[in-house]
């Protein structure tokens, strides 16, 4: 907060951080004048002075002023918000994914590794959004220069917290949170409850009507999710994110060797023993980085010995969007390719 907002009681931004002394002390100092005219300050939820922020509106279209201030839990501990932040940096591609599906822009993101542009997925809808390095390395003084309001990141970058934190206040989520979940609460920070209802119903509504779709044309028949890398073959499992939606949200069936994937993502085993996997459908995931191991995999006569490659029943998919992505967006396509693939198959 610089010296010319200083004195403007109610019309300027407020948020946790962990800032300096001074700058706590003139925070607390603005918290007691601003309860005292009944007008919330952002505040750290751990502190006692703080005043209890109000529940967003379910039915919230747009910012209104009983929509602030709201409090956001994070990993790293929770944050109030006391009006909407105009200046988002957001550092992993499926937060960006996040607020474009609802309507919103970050003032920054970082890319995915390897790339220099974001995804192609997303056309030109980040068009005006900053780069602000890569998920492994954000560029920190990129995220200085962009001055952001609030910053976005996972507990992936664990590493880079500290130093990101002292930025500006920084919302930590899980890496893992199903995104739904993530979808609510970017939803929150933007004030898009309903947009964001909006995008989880289409989406339940879409895989409830593939699903049976799928079922009838499958009957029995098992899928399986693979992936050729230089370790070996791995196998994704039901608690892979992407398995999920296959074996979850579409209503697949997996073959008896990744139902007995317990307690990981997925396993790796060997070029020989590809068949053991006995899946009657195959989606193989391969990019740049790993194109030479899922090229050797093709040409392998252990993969042209199978019944699922004789019959052309093999769906070549890329693992960047299915597997590095995990925004609404993102997801909707891996769910229209799965399913046109399948659909329109023999």
């Amino acid at each position: 907060m610089n010296q010319g907002t200083k004195g403007q009681a109610a019309g300027r931004k407020a948020y946790t951080a962990h800032k300096s002394r001074l700058f706590m002390g003139l925070m607390l100092a603005l918290i007691l004048v601003l309860t005292a005219c009944g007008a919330g300050t952002g505040t750290d939820s751990s502190n006692p002075s703080a005043a209890t922020p109000a529940e967003t509106p379910a039915n919230a279209e747009t910012q209104t002023d009983g929509a602030f201030p709201v409090t956001i839990k994070g990993m790293k501990g929770d944050i109030t918000l006391n009006e909407k932040p105009q200046k988002i940096a957001v550092l992993d591609v499926k937060f960006l994914d996040q607020m474009l599906a609802v309507g919103e822009k970050p003032a920054g993101s970082v890319i995915a590794g390897g790339n220099t542009d974001f995804p192609e997925y997303l056309g030109d809808q980040p068009s005006d959004v900053q780069v602000l390095g890569t998920r492994d390395e954000p560029n920190l003084e990129a995220i200085v220069a962009l001055d952001p309001d609030l910053i976005i990141m996972t507990d992936f970058q664990e590493k880079q917290y500290e130093s990101v934190s002292k930025i500006a206040p920084t919302l930590v989520l899980d890496f893992y949170e199903d995104w739904r979940d993530t979808l609510a609460t970017v939803a929150k920070i933007t004030d898009r409850q309903d947009e964001a209802e909006t995008v989880r119903k289409a989406y339940e509504e879409k895989v409830d009507g593939l699903k049976t779709k799928l079922a009838e044309k499958l009957g029995d028949e098992t899928v399986a999710l693979i992936r050729p890398r230089k370790e070996g073959i791995r196998v994704h499992g039901i608690e892979h994110r992407t398995g999920d939606i296959l074996y979850q949200d579409l209503g697949l069936k997996m073959p008896a060797l990744v139902e007995g994937i317990k307690d990981d993502t997925s396993v790796e085993i060997s070029m020989e023993k590809v068949p053991e996997i006995g899946a009657d459908r195959y989606f193989v995931l391969s990019d740049e980085l790993f194109a030479a191991e899922a090229e050797a995999m093709v040409s392998n006569p252990v993969w042209k010995s199978l019944d699922a490659v004789k019959n052309n029943r093999t769906y070549d998919v890329n693992s960047t969007l299915w597997i590095a992505y995990y925004g609404p967006l993102a997801i909707n396509l891996i769910v229209d390719q799965a399913s046109e693939a399948l659909l329109g198959s023999n």
